[in-house]
């Protein structure tokens, strides 16, 4: 099977990284789980949702592990502001 690095690699979903060598021959002999966390204070999904998870479609369509969160908990992690409070979000009316 090949590996999913270069399947990214081909479509141009990777740009720069550090460690190229080392991740593709992580990705080529273990299963690696994997985060993605959608912050749900946006009026709706954008395109940048959307390469995350085509890149994560292809990640576990190769023996990978997603870890997808999308909600509350998404708020606050890695708020490079350093607040602790939960950011306001959107929420659809019936």
């Amino acid at each position: 099977m090949e590996n999913v690095f270069n399947i990214l690699e081909e479509r141009g979903y990777i740009e720069q990284m550090t460690h190229p060598q080392e991740i593709k021959e992580l990705f080529g002999k273990e299963s690696v789980p994997f985060y993605i966390g959608i912050d749900p204070t946006a009026d709706s999904l954008h395109v940048g949702h959307f390469v995350s998870l085509m890149v994560a479609s292809h990640l576990q369509k190769h023996g990978h592990k997603p870890i997808i969160l999308v909600g509350g908990g998404t708020a606050t992690i890695g708020d490079p502001s350093g607040k602790t409070d939960m950011r306001k979000c959107f929420h659809v009316k019936n």
